[in-house]
Formats: structure tokens, sequence, C-alpha cells
């Protein structure tokens, strides 16, 4: 059986990996050169000083002008070395100094020959080893050393030529022992130096990739929240020791899930990667984005300013960045960015609280003006206020004695009589007195407290169902977060067959915003209420994004219409058509179909000639106590104009 090798590297290849490391080499010699510089430097200048003084005019003419060349030569050399040279120059510097030598000791012995002296042209061999960096220079040197000791002695002693040919050779040995020593000695520190630099510069690199890994989004390359929260606090910093405000935002897309869930998670990673370049690219020097986590971004701006209209003008930027059309490989989408901004001026506020405020001027834009900027003011302050205060009131609070159960009849327009009731939470706060829904169930849901109150809530429900006719349903909704949780469904669905009642005459209603957070866990919940036989109604139908996908994906067996449609339905043409086409979609998918918000005898009459037959309003009933429920299910109910003078005008139904 043949093993796998790997081919050599191509002899180029290889002459281009060892090109570097014979450059070190080359730079290792420079202190040898340095050393022998200065020693050949004074053997010049100790000859030039001795013919000076003791004179021979048969060859001290040549001989003085040699070395005044060869000093002259030698000082401007060393005075290179002095100098961090490259290896060529090197290269270059060494050959100079062995060139210097080499005429210095020959000139003298062609000027006048002694015997004595062809020691020279022998001990020239080992020095030029030691000099010379690179193989090839040595040969070169030592091929004219030897060139020049076999000239004299041919010349000059032409009976002894034999003898002095093992002399050289023997030179020769001597200096390729020599250049072997020096060279592996010197490419052994060499190799040990790169390989430390080596070291150093992959724990360097690893290093740099550890900061980038724990200070960098993996996803966006963004700065992640450790980072976000470090660059905040040296802003606060900043703020507190010199004075410089700074806008803080705060960036959420609008419709992500959607997205994601419809064209998968590789889609929705590209669409965080598109965000990501676009704040980019609206930032400049002063402005930092970073990513917190999912599609939640945050920017700092070290702007020196406190006017509303610079934060407004950063946040349009992201405004009309975000508002583009995203490419998301073979599709194309719209999306928007909701943005909540903050002046930040007051040096005494902690990190935290600007978090909160600006976090609360993002939920006021995602609520009220979703795909636009909102600069934290006043009036937010005054509300975050409030909003705080409810929520400390909720965790004090006792949910038996103070959350009750209200219910709204829904009417037959067939049967002309009351088919079944919706359950709607109340809450009497000891410290705030009466708490409409639409502030205490988003306040239960963001402290964690829903669970346990959709628990109380349910139960309640329940006891009071179990004295209604057989024929009575009743209609309970579900909170995201109970979908979220399967420990939540699990404890609600068994609190349901522990009341004894059928599973078929309870309906829970769920929002397409209750499934946006997560829809493959939301349709697990969903499949587990149908298969323990409850009925499921998609209420607000109309008003999300993807009502029908979910239509398409989950057992859904009632729409329920907003009151949005209804209650313009009246005097604006588009609302009719809107109802008129859902009504007709219920009917065409074979589903039941709920009008909310019905409140006069006209808009009863115009349900009727559409087909509508199940409606749900103040015409045909407030929410009521249970004690008031009986009366109604015994006698005749007709229909009613909504004059009740307890009903707020735009009272929001509440979700229990």
């Amino acid at each position: 059986m043949r093993t796998h090798r790997h081919d050599p590297l191509p002899s180029s290849q290889k002459a281009e990996a060892d090109a570097p490391l014979a450059d070190e080499v080359v730079v290792a010699y420079q202190p040898i050169l340095n050393g022998a510089t200065i020693a050949i430097l004074l053997f010049v200048l100790y000859d030039l000083l001795t013919r000076l003084i003791f004179p021979n005019p048969i060859y001290d003419g040549p001989m003085l002008v040699m070395n005044v060349v060869g000093l002259t030569t030698l000082s401007i050399v060393y005075m290179a070395l002095r100098r961090n040279l490259s290896s060529r120059h090197l290269e270059i510097a060494g050959g100079v100094i062995c060139l210097v030598l080499f005429l210095n000791s020959n000139l003298q012995q062609l000027l006048s020959f002694e015997q004595e002296n062809l020691v020279y042209s022998i001990l020239m061999m080992p020095i030029f080893a030691t000099l010379l960096p690179r193989r090839r220079a040595i040969v070169i040197a030592v091929a004219f050393c030897c060139a020049a000791l076999a000239y004299l002695v041919h010349v000059n002693l032409p009976h002894m030529t034999s003898n002095y040919l093992s002399v050289g050779f023997a030179g020769v040995m001597a200096a390729v022992a020599i250049a072997m020593i020096i060279r592996n000695s010197v490419l052994n520190a060499v190799k040990a130096r790169l390989e430390a630099v080596r070291d150093r510069e992959t724990a360097e690199q690893l290093e740099r990739d550890a900061r980038h890994l724990a200070e960098c989004d993996a996803l966006t390359g963004l700065p992640n929240r450790r980072s976000f929260f470090l660059a905040l606090d040296q802003h606060i910093e900043r703020l507190r020791s010199h004075g410089e405000p700074f806008i803080l935002g705060l960036v959420d897309l609008d419709g992500f899930k959607p997205v994601n869930d419809t064209y998968g998670h590789a889609a929705g990673d590209e669409m965080l990667k598109t965000v990501a370049e676009r704040l980019c690219d609206i930032a400049d020097e002063t402005v930092t984005p970073a990513r917190l986590g999912g599609d939640e971004f945050a920017l700092l701006a070290a702007i020196p300013c406190t006017l509303n209209e610079t934060a407004l003008a950063l946040g349009h930027r992201v405004e009309a960045a975000l508002s583009e059309p995203y490419e998301l490989g073979e599709y194309t989408c719209k999306s928007s960015g909701s943005v909540g901004l903050l002046i930040c001026n007051d040096p005494q506020v902690s990190a935290q609280e600007l978090m909160e405020r600006a976090d609360h001027a993002l939920y006021f834009a995602k609520r009220a003006l979703q795909g636009k900027a909102v600069v934290f003011n006043a009036a937010l302050e005054q509300e975050m206020t409030a909003s705080s205060q409810l929520d400390k009131a909720l965790r004090r609070s006792d949910h038996e004695a103070e959350f009750s159960v209200k219910f709204q009849p829904q009417y037959d327009l067939v049967k002309s009589k009351v088919t079944g009731f919706e359950a709607l939470a109340r809450w009497d706060s000891p410290e705030l007195g009466s708490v409409t829904p639409d502030l205490f169930i988003p306040a239960a849901e963001r402290a964690g407290l829903i669970r346990g109150l959709t628990q109380t809530l349910l139960s309640k429900a329940l006891r009071e169902m179990a004295s209604w006719p057989t024929d009575i349903t009743l209609s309970f909704n579900l909170s995201a977060h109970d979908l979220m949780s399967p420990q939540a469904m699990d404890s609600l669905l068994d609190t349901v067959r522990q009341s004894g009642l059928p599973a078929s005459r309870i309906e829970f209603e769920i929002t397409e915003t209750a499934m946006m957070s997560d829809f493959n866990q939301a349709r697990r919940a969903i499949d587990q209420i149908s298969a323990a036989g409850h009925s499921i109604a998609l209420d607000d139908f109309g008003v999300g994004y993807s009502s029908l996908q979910y239509l398409q994906q989950l057992p859904v067996s009632k729409l329920k219409i907003d009151r949005s449609f209804v209650s313009q339905m009246l005097e604006d043409s588009s609302s009719f058509k809107i109802v008129r086409t859902m009504l007709a979609l219920s009917q065409s998918l074979d589903l039941g179909c709920v009008i909310e918000g019905v409140e006069t005898e006209a808009q009863v009459h115009i349900l009727r000639t559409l087909g509508a037959r199940h409606v749900q309003g103040y015409l045909i009933g407030a929410p009521m106590d249970a004690d008031q429920i009986d009366p109604i299910l015994s006698t005749p109910m007709p229909l009613r104009k909504a004059s009740d003078p307890a009903r707020p005008p735009s009272l929001r139904r509440a979700r229990a």
C-alpha cells in the first residue's frame, strides 16, 4: 500500500523560503565584521607607521599609497558598519575588508618577495572564511588566495611547487572547517532567534485574536456588548472630568423575526451584517456603532453638543440607512429600524440609568413611531417614572387578591344568542388604584411576572366557568412569554385538566407578535395546545407581519378581526374592504371568525350583509363580573347601542 507523501518544494520556492534565513545569517555577521575591521585597520596602521619610521626605498612608495588607501577604505567601512545595513551591503563590506587585506599582502610580495611571507597567503584563507558570510564569496576569496599562492611559488620558488600545493590544500581545509563551524554556530543562533521572534509574534497574534474575540461580535465585526459598555464608561468618565457630553443611541430592527423565520437564519445573519455595514457607513470618527445581541445595536457619538437637533440628525441618518431594501441572497425585503436616543450631559447619572432612558425612548419609538428615531425628553422621563412605579407596585402585588377577571360576551348573529365569553384581566392596586391592562400586562412581561399572573387569571376564569351552561365557551389570551416557556404551557394545560372542564370549551387566543420572538418554539406550544383538544384563535388578525404564513403553518381554528378596522368601517372604504376580504378569507379557509369592537347597529347591519356570524363589542356587552353572566344567559339578549356611561371611549381590551 502506498503512503501519501508531500511533494518537495520546487527549487524556486525553496530558494524563496530560504532567502529570509540567509539574509538573517548575513546580518548576524555584523559584529564579526566590526571586530575584523578594527583589527585589520590597526594592522594596516601599524604597517604604515613602521614604514614611515623604518623606510625601505625598494617598495615603501607603493606600500605607503596602499596603506593610506586601505586605512581610508577601512575607516569608511567601519563608519558604515556603525549603522544597521542590509544583508547585501554587509556582504559588500566583508568583501571590501578581505580585498584590502589581500591587496596589502600580495602587493608587498610582488614588490619584494620573501618566502616567509607566504604564510600570509595561507592564513588569509581561514580569515576570509571567517569574515565572509556567504558560501559563494568564501569560495571566490579562497580561490584568489590559492591562485596568488600558486603564482608566487611558481615565479619565485618553482622547485618547491609540490610542497606548497600540500600547504595550500591544508589552508583550504582549514578555511572550510572554520567556515562550517562559524556558519553552523551563527545559523543555529539565528534560527533560535527567529524561532523566538516567531513564537513572540504568534503569542502576540493569539493575544490580538483573543482580544478581538472578546471585544468584537463574531458575526458583524462590530464591538460587542462588553466593548460597548467599556466605551460607555469612558464617555461617562470624560463627561464627569472634562464636561464632554455625548449621545447614546439604541437601535432595534422592526420585523427581523419574520425575515428570519420566513427566509431562514442564513438570510437573517446576512441582514444583520448588512445593518452593521450601514451603521459603519454613517459613522465617522466621532460615532461608534456596536452590536448588543440579536437584532439590537447601539451607537455612541462623542459629539460635544446638547441640542436635540444634533441627536435627531444622527437618528434620521440611521432611519434612512436601515429603511433601504435588503439583498438577502435570492430574496429582497424591506425593513426599518427604531431608534432611541439620549443626550448624556448629566455627570451624576450612571451607565445603568442612561441605558434605561435610552431604552425607554426606543420602546416608545417601537410602540408609537415604528421605524423612526425618538430623543428622550421630559415627557418620556415622566412616563418612565410612572412605569417604574408601576413595576414596583406590580412586584409587591398579591395576584390572588388584587387581580380579577371580567368577561365580555361573544354573540352569534345567526342564533341570536351569546355563545361564549372572553376573559379580560383587571388590576385594582391598593397603591395605584385601577390600572388599565395595556399598562400592567406589558409591565408584567418586562418584569418576568406574566407567567404567574396568567396562571392565577386562568384559574379564576375556570372556577367561574364551572357554573356556565355546557354550550358556552371561554376565550383566554396567552402572552408571548407563556408560549416561549414549555414549563408554563405544561402548567396551564394541567390547570385546565384539573378543572374537569372539557378542553373543547376553552379556546386560547394568541397574537402574531407573541410568535415573533421564536416562531419554532411558538409552533411547538401551539401544537401542544391543539393536541390537548383546545381550539386556537389568531387575535388582532391583519395587524401583524405574516398572518397568512401563520394560517398556513399553524392549526388555527378561528380569526379575530381587530377593532381598528371595524371602528372605521363606515367612514373609510379601505377599512370596509379589509373587513370584507378577511371575512371572505376565513370562509374560504373554513375558519371561524369573530369581529371585535362592534359598537353600533349600523356596523352589525353591514357585517350581516358581509356574512359575519360572531361579533364582540360594547353593543353586545361590556366586560362584566361573573355574577352578571347568569342573567344574560337566562334571558334573550337583543342587540343594543353601546350607551354604557362607564365605558371609556377608547378602552383597550386586556390580555389575560
